[in-house]
Parts: C-alpha cells; sequence; structure tokens
C-alpha cells in the first residue's frame, strides 16, 4: 500500500513561517518506511502552493494520505491540505495526526476530508491502524484505540488509553527519506530569522518527550501524559553523529521539555559528546531551573553549551504557585544567573503575564524581577488560553474570555504574539502595550545588555536597533 506523508505549508494564511524538519517525519518514517510504500511531501520547505500539492498527489496517487498536524495556529493549512488530497484522491483514505487532532479531535473529524483523526503520539501504533485499512478491516479500525472518526454521520472518539511514556522503546528517527540538505539549510534561514544565535549549519534534536509537571498553561500532559518518555541515549548520540560527520552540522539545538529530568542519562549524554570529539555548539531552548547546578553546568558548557532557555513564567510567588503551579523557587535564580555567567552560558528567559486572577501590580512584579536577575535576554509572552488546557478551565470558568469563545472563528484574536484574556485588571491591548515598552527597557537599557542581546539573537547592533523600532511599532508581534 502506498502512503503519503504530507506536511502543510506553514507560510498558507499568512501564519508565521517556520522551515526545519518537522520532528514527526523522521519518526513515522522510522516506523513505516519498511512496512508500506511511504513517500514524504513537505509543501513547507519546498514552498508549494495549493495547486503544486495538489499535483504532487495526483502523481504520486497513494492509497493513504497521512497529514502531519502540529500546532492548533496552523489548522486551516491542515485542512487546505485534506481537501486537496480529496480532491485529487477521491478514494483515498486521509489520516491527521500530532498535536491539534490530540487536543481538537471533535472539531478536526467535522471536515468531511477527514477520515481519521488521530490522538497522541502515533509510533507505536500506526503502522497497525494502517495495516487495519490496507486489509479493508473496517470493524478493527472502529475499535481502535485513540482516534476519531464518523460512521453514518455520526463523530465518534475512542479515547486515548495510552501514551508515549508506555512505549516500550522509543523510535530512533530515520532521514533517508528526505533531503536533509535542503532542510538544514532552510532552517538555519528560519532560526535566524527568529534571532536565535547559531554558529553554521543548525540541526534541531528532541532526545525526550513529556513533562512530568502541571503549569496551568500547557497541554503537554494531554498530549503525552504525565510521564518523561526518554529515547535511548545511543540513538540520539547516533543522530548527532550523522549530522557532525555526515551533514557538516556544527550546532545542535535540544527542544527536549525537561532534557535534566533524568541528571544520570544527561551527563552520560554529555560525557559522551566531549568523548567523542564532536566539537559542536550546543544551544538548550528550555530547562526547568531547579535541574541546574554547578556540575552539570560546567558539564555542559565542557560539552559546547552556549546558551540556554529558562521558563520563570512569573516574578511573583503567588502567581507562580497559586495560578500557573510552577513548582519554581525564586529565591534560586540569583544563583543560577551567577553561575551561567561565570561559565559563559548566555541565558534567555521566558516570562508570562496576564492570567485569570493575576493582578495589574503582580504583572510589575514580574518585570521587576525580570530585570534584577539581569538575564542576557528575556522574553515576555502574553498568557494565551489553549485547547485542553487548565488555562482555558479557568478562563471559561472566570469569563475572562468572551462567552462561545472558538479557537476556529475567522476573527478569533488567536495566535503566536496575541492574548486572548480580558479580565478587570487589563486587557490584550494593554498587555500588548506593557510586553513590548518593557521587552526594550529590561532588555536594551545599557550598552552592555545590548551587546549581551546582540550575541543571544545573533544580530548586529544596526539590526537590534531596527528590531527594537518594529518591536515597539507592533506592539510586539516580532519578538
Amino acid at each position: 500500500m502506498k502512503v503519503a506523508l504530507v506536511v502543510a505549508n506553514y507560510a498558507w494564511f499568512g501564519k508565521r513561517p517556520w522551515k526545519g524538519i518537522t520532528t514527526s517525519v523522521p519518526i513515522i518514517s522510522a516506523v513505516l518506511k519498511n512496512k508500506f510504500e511511504l513517500i514524504v511531501i513537505d509543501a513547507n520547505v519546498n514552498e508549494y502552493s495549493e495547486e503544486m500539492l495538489k499535483g504532487k498527489l495526483e502523481e504520486q496517487f497513494p492509497q493513504v494520505v497521512m497529514i502531519t498536524a502540529l500546532s492548533v495556529e496552523y489548522f486551516k493549512a491542515y485542512h487546505t491540505v485534506a481537501r486537496l488530497s480529496k480532491e485529487a484522491l477521491p478514494d483515498a483514505k486521509v489520516i491527521m495526526g500530532g498535536v491539534y487532532p490530540t487536543v481538537c479531535p471533535e472539531e478536526a473529524i467535522e471536515d468531511e476530508n477527514i477520515d481519521i483523526a488521530m490522538i497522541g503520539h502515533a509510533e507505536g501504533r500506526l503502522d497497525l491502524l494502517l495495516s487495519y485499512l490496507e486489509r479493508g478491516d473496517y470493524g478493527s479500525v472502529e475499535c481502535f484505540e485513540g482516534i476519531a472518526y464518523r460512521k453514518e454521520g455520526v463523530k465518534r472518539v475512542n479515547p486515548l488509553e495510552h501514551y508515549i511514556g508506555d512505549v516500550p522503546k522509543m523510535v530512533k528517527p530515520d532521514y533517508s527519506l528526505i533531503d536533509v540538505d535542503k532542510y538544514l539549510d532552510s532552517e538555519r534561514k528560519s532560526i535566524a530569522n527568529q534571532n536565535m544565535e547559531m554558529k553554521g549549519k543548525s540541526a534541531s534534536i528532541i532526545s525526550s518527550y513529556g513533562c512530568p509537571y502541571n503549569c496551568l498553561f500547557c497541554a503537554t500532559r494531554t498530549i503525552s501524559g504525565r510521564k518523561v518518555a526518554y529515547r535511548p541515549a545511543e540513538d540520539v548520540l547516533e543522530e548527532i553523529e550523522f549530522f557532525v560527520k555526515d551533514k557538516q552540522v556544527e550546532s545542535i539545538i535540544f527542544i527536549d521539555d525537561c532534557i535534566l529530568a533524568d541528571k544520570e542519562r544527561a551527563k552520560y549524554l554529555f560525557q559522551e559528546i566531549i568523548k567523542r570529539k564532536y566539537h559542536i555548539e550546543i544551544q538548550i531552548t528550555t530547562v526547568a531551573a531547579w535541574h541546574l547546578d554547578w556540575e552539570i553546568l560546567q558539564l555542559m558548557k565542557e560539552a559546547g553549551l552556549s546558551k540556554l532557555g529558562i521558563s520563570v513564567e512569573s516574578g511573583n510567588e503567588r502567581v507562580l504557585h497559586k495560578i500557573i503551579h510552577k513548582p519554581l523557587k525564586l529565591g534560586i535564580l540569583p544563583d543560577i544567573v551567577s553561575m551561567c555567567r561565570k561559565l559563559d552560558i548566555l541565558m534567555r528567559a521566558n516570562f508570562v503575564i496576564g492570567f485569570p486572577g493575576e493582578t495589574w501590580e503582580e504583572i510589575r512584579d514580574s518585570l521587576r524581577i525580570a530585570e534584577e536577575l539581569d538575564f542576557d535576554l528575556i522574553d515576555i509572552h502574553i498568557a494565551t488560553v489553549l485547547p485542553k488546557t487548565d488555562l482555558y478551565e479557568l478562563a471559561v470558568k472566570t469569563q475572562s474570555i468572551p462567552e462561545g469563545f472558538s479557537f476556529f472563528s475567522d476573527d478569533v484574536n488567536f495566535g503566536f504574539g496575541k492574548g486572548n484574556i480580558t479580565t478587570d485588571e487589563f486587557t490584550p491591548a494593554e498587555l500588548m502595550v506593557i510586553r513590548a515598552y518593557e521587552w526594550d527597557r529590561i532588555n536594551f537599557s545599557t550598552p552592555e545588555k545590548r551587546i549581551r542581546a546582540c550575541r543571544v539573537m545573533g544580530i548586529t547592533e544596526d539590526e537590534l536597533q531596527e528590531h527594537r523600532r518594529q518591536t515597539r511599532r507592533h506592539c510586539g508581534m516580532y519578538f
């Protein structure tokens, strides 16, 4: 059976572009390539128009089209792929998987162009589902765990019973079906556009899935469960070796939620990177502050760590613990900043403002702490309700979003950089203004801070000035 795995063009409908390797593609390739005739059609990296994608589908003529749906923000693009698939291949089965159908299965399956919406991680069971489709065993399909489908016009959702942490062994990504060089070149441009410092070609790696914590705004536990699922360390090292030795990659970016949760495994990974003399620059997008100490920071620095992301979220203890439910003690942060400065590890910190129940003065507390801690760069995000999160439930309960709010209406203020929560203390417009101007004031108030910010962002001082100007004029939408 011929199966096409399709990546939508993220730039359709004016959304923010992103050109890296979609993480699900090499995983699904590893699971399916020896069991089915699998092809990958990436409309994103190839910048296909709708008509070009439809032509590719007609040319390849698969019996099954699988759409990888990364984020709710791009839902229109995914449904466009489903429509094009049915127009080109009326008899093909269309399956949508990923974060979007996992958190919104009922909405995804409303589209009659989609036959099955897959909930949760697919690598442990996707091959079985496809084998049922291949032999026409629709009775088994209808009983399959963690899918949504329609029968006689009625939507049905089979709940997910097992999460990624229940898979006996994580899958090692397989890049043989994609033109890796094209992605690496595109990802380099994409990351540069997002103002992340980098050295030469850069590749992103995810070595573990999931997060055991319970932050208000996060849907990770809905997607992955409460366990952290670790890929075998040797597989991760082999993937790094592939990028470094075969593709001349010089920078590796770890995008795990909790790479340091298993400290001994993390130590082994970084010790082996040193031992194998990869001589790479390492960036970690986010770590939990309570996992950091001098020993692990020193080891990571020796392995090549240049930049570290840390999620503080709030500088107010009440908001941090009573609203967000993040187990962070603010008192540990000054020592972490000091250690990173001594080791010349650049720190980029995330703050989130605008939660239901948060006061304007508590927002000011976060900004004061952000300034006092003197990170190399801070990002200020506006709390945004997302499906299947406690934040969404709280916003509904406190009437902080309009009655009848939908993530899918044309006029909804939903997406990267936009707030959708209103309380007696603030409006989204007020949050956008304070975010833009305090981001500018805190990050760039002295020549030294501007130099450090340029190092983090990988841009010149002239480029920084323009970046600041555009951010102010668009109320934070460009940072």
